[in-house]
């Protein structure tokens, strides 16, 4: 069924069939009533493509993503979903499956060049206008979309030399929940880091390392554990680390654990109820990411919240400006996450006496 055919049933023109289609023109209630009719009997479709080759744009966004099955990635979609209405585009989704290839060997990903390339391919013959790149760690990504005649966003990833991008600020967070710590009056502050090759870990560590400076608080290389971002992992670390060994006292163990992540928070809970040590009457925590895995724990979780749904919002708004040409420099926004208040921090200050409720 063609427009032609929808306006001859109708007796109108197909200039006539096309404003009310696209609602671009007045049209009479009895006649729009009467194509819409038709059109409805007819099963007819627009023909999305030929559109956008007669107005030179689609108004079609390609979102192209490392892994769908990552937790972050479900809330950035939504995010530039959420605008992409507002701003009546549609979008399509191409999903790179890159954890099940090249799983945390992050600096591998040449090795999925191929599909990479593949999947650009596909969204430059739907004539997408612009594509947003979504990473599954926040990382530099050089060189993985090579010479875009399309404007290019990188989220949850960067890179230096292609593209604009949007991620959080890990360094400035980490710093912040560290301070909270100190604040609290802990000087015996330990921390659970991620992947030691991952560039996240490096920041947040820094962050860490630089809020201890700042006080004046040394720590011995004891308090200094890997995780590896995972929940045994950080298990393994914490019971190594809060266990009384010979010779050692309770005095030589952390007061306070600023863990890199939610999961391995977990892991360091599981670990202290394992040594039988109180959270927070005797160890504190903290976590980053606010994720899910760690909203049902008890007592509730001391975190941040990375600003996940801000971040989709944005990177489409960048986008749709680099296809407008309002903006067409490179241009790289970094945003703050949110403190999150739970009650897994001691205060020494104040020396409070709690009850476990666990027992």
């Amino acid at each position: 069924m063609t427009l032609k055919e929808i306006a001859d049933l109708a007796g109108v023109s197909t200039a006539t069939v096309s404003y009310v289609i696209n609602h671009s023109a007045p049209v009479s209630d009895k006649t729009r009533s009467k194509v819409e009719k038709i059109i409805k009997e007819t099963g007819y479709h627009s023909n999305m493509l030929a559109k956008s080759l007669r107005r030179n744009e689609s108004r079609l966004i390609g979102i192209l993503v490392e892994d769908v099955t990552v937790a972050h990635t479900a809330y950035i979609i939504d995010g530039i979903n959420e605008i992409a209405e507002k701003k009546k585009y549609n979008t399509i989704l191409c999903n790179l499956r890159l954890l099940s290839k090249i799983g945390s060997r992050f600096d591998d990903i040449s090795e999925c060049q191929a599909d990479i390339d593949n999947e650009i391919n596909v969204l430059l013959s739907m004539q997408v206008d612009g594509i947003i790149y979504i990473g599954m760690h926040d990382r530099r990504i050089n060189h993985i979309v090579k010479n875009s005649p399309i404007p290019v966003v990188y989220c949850y990833c960067y890179s230096d030399n292609e593209g604009s991008s949007v991620r959080y600020n890990n360094e400035q967070t980490a710093y912040q929940l560290t301070q909270m710590v100190i604040n609290k009056g802990h000087r015996k502050i330990a921390v659970m880091n991620g992947l030691k090759t991952s560039e996240p870990a490096s920041l947040r560590f820094k962050g860490f390392m630089r809020a201890l400076e700042e006080s004046g608080i040394s720590i011995p290389d004891a308090y200094v554990a890997t995780g590896n971002w995972k929940f045994d992992d950080a298990r393994a670390a914490a019971l190594k680390m809060l266990k009384i060994e010979k010779n050692n006292t309770a005095d030589d163990r952390p007061t306070a654990i600023v863990a890199m992540n939610d999961e391995m928070a977990v892991g360091v809970y599981y670990a202290a109820e394992e040594l039988g040590l109180r959270i927070p009457d005797d160890l504190s925590v903290t976590g980053f990411d606010h994720a899910d895995v760690a909203r049902y724990i008890y007592p509730s979780l001391t975190t941040a919240e990375r600003p996940l749904q801000l971040m989709g919002y944005r990177a489409l708004e960048m986008l749709i400006e680099n296809i407008s040409g309002e903006n067409i420099c490179q241009n790289n926004a970094i945003y703050p996450c949110t403190i999150i208040n739970g009650e897994s921090i001691r205060d020494l200050n104040n020396n409070p006496v709690k009850t476990n409720m666990g027992t």
